[in-house]
């Protein structure tokens, strides 16, 4: 190799060092949202609790849909829609 290539070289590993350096600190950044905003020390934890919480939310729109059919059925309520 002659000297521009390993100028070369040295430059494109400075890059990736400080490529790495961001990516370390971004990463640290997120970990500590994770504990400050939801209480999760891991990515694991936050996906195993993103899960429950959409099942949760699954549950309750259920719920609204049904309470919402039963209150249109039991007080005879339709949109202009479904009148036509």
């Amino acid at each position: 190799m002659d000297k521009e290539s390993l100028l070369e070289l040295k430059s494109e590993i400075e890059q990736a060092k400080a490529s790495v350096s961001s990516l370390r600190g971004k990463h640290e950044y997120v970990l500590q949202s994770l504990v400050d905003q939801f209480g999760c020390a891991t990515i694991a934890e936050a996906e195993s609790k993103s899960k429950k919480l959409e099942k949760a939310i699954g549950k309750l729109d259920t719920a609204i849909e049904t309470a919402t059919a039963e209150l249109e059925e039991k007080y005879e309520l339709t949109t202009q829609e479904e009148e036509e």
